[in-house]
């Protein structure tokens, strides 16, 4: 009989009929996940010490509806999520605006994972149009997408993703990183590490320049972008060993990311203004017995690649500019917040945004079109990542779009109620005063 493992790989592998379907690599054989491994911070990821199920430290305060479900049952429940979501994703209508839609897609070795596997990481790519007056490397973004570590693929952001291709004159990469439950935490960030490095490295290939990397991520994804990033500053604190060279990463864009893992789910909504518009407990017991397997306590949680949120002081302050695009009524908004304001402390470039009466993924409103507030969302993200390009290459005209004072007066004017409403963005070293 096939272990849980093998089954839910065939989900997994079985399940996307959209764009960059089928394109992840079944997990073959692997060793059963059948005892708890501790997480301390100098723990290698293969060589972790295990204790065995009799002495689980007590995780009840992060117990479940569904801890007691065979691993077969949760995949099956995952596989019809996944086949409901990709479906639902293929039908948003993209908004009436010109953008390049054929994506190119190629594969990455997974190196640096226990599940290493060849070609394992599907990554799609958006390419800008040649230009023979361009000789110099272009910017690249690479996003992660979201779905709770457990659906989603690269194509899901593809309004994301084409826009910002489109506006930067950037290579744009979304990476189809592997999914819990076949493969829980730390696979798809290490997934997220190999596209990184893997990427740099083929910067000539892709006309990129190693120098102007940009993560984005929304959701788990954003979790992924930053975890990711914690681990490229000191990767042998957790025994990874790199053969490729490690980029620089120039900044960050963040939508509605998880941040802290230490803090149950029932606590975060209770923190909610109106604990009833976010995400359902049905759906996100699904997430975290199916990412974080076998369940933690509190301090296991606290691994800053889990919980990137909960990172030292000392990495904080090496932290690239970041920005954030948050939801009001999202469980996730008072860690982020928290999270800014150390940001701020240290005089980091930060800047954020609150898009008040809008739930978790509001950018997603499957299966319908975006609201107008999303393409806002998304100018501003995009404006912040100008800023943080490399002079020299926007003065090459990579500059199409409107002036933040235009932008105000096209809110003002013809956005929608909730957008008018906005916090105001913040460009300087600081962030906006709010309280929820």
């Amino acid at each position: 009989m096939s272990s849980w493992f093998d089954l839910g790989s065939y989900f997994q592998a079985s399940t996307d009929s959209s764009p960059g379907a089928s394109r992840r690599q079944p997990a073959g054989n692997r060793p059963a996940r059948n005892s708890y491994s501790t997480m301390s911070t100098s723990d290698s990821p293969s060589k972790t010490p295990e204790i065995s199920i009799e002495h689980q430290p007590d995780c009840s305060e992060f117990a479940t509806s569904i801890d007691g479900w065979p691993r077969w049952l949760l995949a099956a429940r995952v596989y019809a999520l996944r086949s409901a979501a990709s479906c639902a994703f293929s039908c948003i209508t993209p908004f009436p605006c010109e953008m390049p839609q054929t994506v190119s897609t190629f594969y990455l070795d997974s190196t640096i994972s226990r599940d290493c596997a060849p070609q394992a990481i599907a990554v799609d790519m958006w390419m800008p149009t040649p230009s023979p007056a361009l000789h110099s490397a272009r910017p690249a973004i690479i996003n992660f997408h979201g779905g709770g570590f457990v659906i989603g693929q690269g194509t899901d952001d593809r309004i994301w993703t084409s826009y910002a291709q489109q506006e930067l004159g950037a290579v744009v990469f979304s990476v189809n990183y592997r999914l819990a439950p076949g493969y829980p935490f730390p696979t798809p960030m290490e997934d997220c590490i190999d596209a990184i490095l893997q990427i740099a490295a083929r910067a000539e290939e892709f006309g990129i320049s190693r120098d102007q990397i940009f993560l984005s991520g929304f959701s788990a994804g954003g979790s992924l972008a930053l975890s990711s990033w914690i681990v490229l500053q000191d990767p042998t604190r957790w025994d990874y060993h790199f053969e490729l060279p490690i980029p620089s990463i120039k900044g960050l864009a963040l939508f509605y990311p998880g941040l802290d893992w230490s803090i149950s789910r029932e606590e975060k909504r209770r923190g909610c203004a109106q604990p009833d518009l976010t995400l359902p407990a049905s759906m996100t017991d699904m997430f975290d017995c199916s990412y974080i397997y076998p369940n933690r306590p509190r301090e296991g949680r606290r691994d800053p690649r889990l919980s990137p949120g909960l990172m030292e002081d000392a990495l904080l302050k090496k932290m690239p500019p970041t920005h954030f695009c948050l939801c009001e009524h999202d469980m996730l908004l008072a860690e982020e917040f928290r999270f800014i304001s150390r940001l701020k402390a240290a005089n980091r470039d930060v800047t954020h945004r609150i898009v008040l009466d809008e739930q978790h993924a509001w950018d997603k409103p499957m299966p319908f079109a975006p609201k107008p507030s999303v393409m806002e969302e998304y100018t501003v993200t995009i404006n912040e990542i100008r800023r943080w390009i490399d002079p020299s290459w926007m003065d090459r005209g990579y500059a199409p779009m409107e002036s933040m004072e235009t932008l105000s007066h096209v809110k003002s004017d013809s956005i929608s109620n909730s957008s008018k409403r906005m916090l105001p963005i913040v460009v300087e070293r600081s962030i906006s005063s709010t309280s929820f």
